[in-house]
């Protein structure tokens, strides 16, 4: 009876050690973009209004927003 010299093991476990250095690539690549973007806010958060204007951020004012009147809110609260 022959045995077999090759064993799957070995194979398992490189297919695992390849997942797993995969896996931590793909977390490490998400905390370095995570990390770029919450650099670019912080730079764009600190710009002028004129330096907004220049590189073609909208402005503030450009934002849509909603006026309400002062006591409006209270008055929805009692509606409850």
């Amino acid at each position: 009876m022959a045995y077999s010299v090759h064993s799957s093991h070995g194979q398992q476990t490189a297919d695992l050690t390849i997942r797993f250095l995969q896996a931590t690539a793909r977390r490490i690549a998400a905390a370095e973009a995570w990390y770029r973007r919450a650099q670019s806010r912080r730079i764009i958060a600190a710009l002028s209004p004129e330096q907004m204007k220049d590189i073609g951020y909208p402005v503030v004012d450009d934002i849509a927003s909603l006026e309400v009147e002062a006591g409006l809110m209270t008055k929805l609260q009692s509606m409850r």
